[in-house]
Formats: C-alpha cells, sequence, structure tokens
C-alpha cells in the first residue's frame, strides 16, 4: 500500500440532472477505492456548490421535460447540437455560482478533476481561462454518443463509450489524441456474471420459466402500466408456457400500489419491487429487459450480456443509444406498445433471435470502464511511469 503523502487527489464531479451522471460518479469513487493506483478519490454533485434554488430548479426543470414534454426535450437537444454552449438557464450557474464552486476547487487543489455530466467545466470554463488556471479536467461521457454540450477547450481529454462516438467527437472538432474509448462507468458488480439458474434460486422463482425483466426508470405511471399491459398480454397468450416478470418500480410509490393488487395470468409469476440497490442481480436472473434506453442502464445491461427491448427512448441521447444498441444486433426497438408485444412474441417464438442479441451484447460490453478510466488519467499525469493498463483499439488506425 502507498504513503498517502505519494497519492494523486482525483475529484469526481457530477450534476444531478438525472441519476445516470451520479451513478457513473460513483462508479469511479468505487474503483478508486479500490485500485491499486496511487490515488485517492471523492465524488460530489457540483449543484452542491449552489443554492438549493438553483439546485432544485436545474434538476427539476430536466426531469420535468423529459417526463411530461420529452419532444421539447429533443428538439432542444438536437437545435443546441449546432451552437456552442452559454444558451438558456444553464449560464445562470456561472453568474451567480462559480464564485463558491472555484473557491471549492483551489481549496482542493485535485491532480485531476473527472466530470460525468459538462456541467462542472462548462459552467466556469471562460472564467479559468481568464484567470490562466490550470485545472485538469476529464470529461466522462455517459451515453453511447457525445453531445455538443460536452465539448469545451477547458477539456484535457474524453472518454467515450464507443468508436462511433469517438468518430463523432472528433467529427466536432476534437483532436484523436485527445480521445479514449474506454466505456461508461459502471458498478463492478455488473462486470460479474452468476448463473441464471443460481440467481433465479436466489430470488425464489422458478429456475426454468423465461424471466422478463421491466424497468420503470422514468416512465410515468400510466405510461408504464400500458407498457405492463402489453408485456402480460403476450406472455399470457403463450398458454402452455410459464413466465417470470420482474418489475421493478424504483422510487414510484403510487405505481406499485397500484400493481400490488395486480392480477395476473396464471402462467406468469409476478415479482414486484420498489427501489432496489441490486439490479445486477436482477439482470442475473433475467433473459430480456424491457426499459428505457438510458446510457447507464444500457451500458449496465450490455455488460450483463442482458438483450433490450426498448421502449419510449427519450428524444434525444436515448434515441441515439437505442440506435447504436439495435446496429449492433444487441436489442430491439419498440416503437409503440403494439409494436412491443410483437417484439417479445418474435423473441420467444424464434429462440435464435434472443441468442443472437445475447451475443451481440459483447461488442457493446465494457464492465471495466471505470477501472481503465482511472489508469488512463494516471498515465497522462505521469507519463514516465508505465502502469499497466487495459488498451483499446483507436478507430482511427
Amino acid at each position: 500500500m502507498r504513503h498517502a503523502e505519494q497519492q494523486r487527489f482525483f475529484l469526481i464531479l457530477s450534476a444531478s440532472g438525472g441519476a445516470g451522471h451520479i451513478r457513473a460518479g460513483d462508479a469511479l469513487l468505487q474503483a478508486a477505492s479500490h485500485s491499486d493506483l496511487p490515488i485517492r478519490a471523492e465524488h460530489y454533485d457540483c449543484l452542491d456548490f449552489t443554492s438549493r434554488a438553483f439546485k432544485k430548479l436545474y434538476a427539476e426543470s430536466y426531469l420535468a421535460m423529459v417526463n411530461r414534454i420529452p419532444e421539447l426535450w429533443g428538439y432542444f437537444y438536437s437545435k443546441s447540437e449546432r451552437r456552442p454552449y452559454k444558451k438558456g438557464v444553464l449560464s445562470l450557474f456561472d453568474h451567480f455560482n462559480y464564485r463558491r464552486y472555484l473557491k471549492t476547487l483551489r481549496a482542493l487543489k485535485p491532480a485531476a478533476v473527472l466530470c460525468t455530466h459538462f456541467l462542472p467545466y462548462v459552467s466556469i470554463s471562460e472564467k479559468i481561462c481568464a484567470d490562466g488556471m490550470d485545472i485538469p479536467f476529464f470529461a466522462v461521457t455517459t451515453d453511447f454518443d457525445v453531445h455538443q454540450l460536452w465539448v469545451d477547450p477547458s477539456v484535457r481529454r474524453y472518454f467515450v463509450h464507443h468508436n462511433e462516438s469517438a468518430w463523432q467527437l472528433h467529427a466536432k472538432g476534437i483532436p484523436r489524441d485527445r480521445i479514449t474509448v474506454a466505456g461508461i462507468p459502471i458498478m463492478s458488480e455488473f462486470g460479474k456474471r452468476r448463473s441464471v439458474l443460481r440467481s433465479r434460486r436466489r430470488m425464489v422463482i422458478p429456475s426454468r420459466n423465461f424471466t422478463v425483466l421491466l424497468l420503470s426508470g422514468g416512465f410515468g405511471v400510466g405510461r408504464i402500466e400500458r407498457i405492463l399491459d402489453s408485456v402480460v398480454d403476450t406472455l399470457g397468450s403463450f398458454a402452455q408456457a410459464s413466465f417470470n416478470l420482474i418489475i421493478v418500480c424504483g422510487k414510484n410509490e403510487k405505481l406499485r400500489s397500484n400493481l400490488g393488487g395486480r392480477r395476473f395470468p396464471t402462467n406468469i409469476r409476478p415479482k414486484l419491487f420498489g427501489f432496489v440497490d441490486n439490479i445486477h442481480d436482477l439482470m442475473d436472473a433475467s433473459d430480456v429487459l424491457v426499459s428505457k434506453s438510458g446510457g447507464l442502464t444500457s451500458a449496465e445491461a450490455m455488460a450483463k450480456r442482458l438483450p433490450m427491448i426498448i421502449v419510449d427512448p427519450i428524444p434525444g441521447q436515448e434515441t441515439r443509444n437505442a440506435d447504436i444498441i439495435v446496429e449492433h444486433g444487441a436489442g430491439f426497438r419498440a416503437f409503440d406498445l403494439p409494436n412491443l408485444g410483437y417484439k417479445l412474441r418474435r423473441m420467444l417464438e424464434t429462440p435464435e433471435l434472443l441468442e443472437r442479441a445475447r451475443t451481440a451484447t459483447r461488442e457493446l460490453a465494457k464492465p471495466h470502464a471505470a477501472e481503465s478510466i482511472l489508469t488512463d488519467i494516471v498515465q497522462s499525469l505521469t507519463p514516465d511511469h508505465r502502469l499497466k493498463g487495459r488498451k483499446y483499439e483507436d478507430p482511427y488506425q
């Protein structure tokens, strides 16, 4: 074990505009705490350095938009690809909050700042450039694609999930030697695969039943119930077969209450959960995931070799995630609820479709992304010190 004074301090910053950014930061923190690298790390939500009112405004305005009027978010996402940052409510962070934030950065003196959201660096980029400050920012992207909002001259290196992400980022003007294809950071539990039969026995569900995992995610109460109706109708139509249906309601207590008294066809064994911290175990027990295509959920599913049926992806980043997953054959996209029933039926009637999709997840799985990112940054800070790191293919060679 190295002495503390020899360790470099890595500051991990996320922003609570969507849970995935926080989860990615937690994954980096977990990897740092278990690493043999000469580092120590802390993880903060950068919005905690702002007023409570601004944090609430920022987080809730995003969630309200994507849940209630996702088409508006899709429009904003598309339009903002064509213009630089500094538009709209995000710029308020700069004018009213950067003093406290910058003071914290100066006090902590990090050797590296790993950002799982663009806000921690774009919010102060102009200020640090004007003051000549040298803050080592590293952008750790959390979707399969990289939006223009991530692009900023203050970033030393970008970590992306896929070769296509790297290609698109280079097309936005980022030099190739500042892009690393490493993956989206996920918790180490998703890199370990327990046998399906053992996982089902641990959950006390029939071990031989085809098992569907349904994550409520950001779906509204009414919408997830209609999605569930489609899944149940499809499974129920296979009267001679038996199924397990795992439903995770998260913190949506209204949904859990609504589903608690529901009756299911006799050939379906339901398992209802609220908020859980062992999604990795539920994925181990499942044959297919029905979900939106959030960056972290998608990366976790790919690491678990779990094919997806993607429903209602948020226009913008989630539709681009879905495009890459479907293009690689690692999942299927349902365009509406009848189409969801069709896709699930096809999977049940043609098992080789599911097997091919499971094999295809390997191309998108990067379960050790967090460790690889940390190693890459340490190497970049100590170029003369050779460390054993996982090497990734350069998509441009």
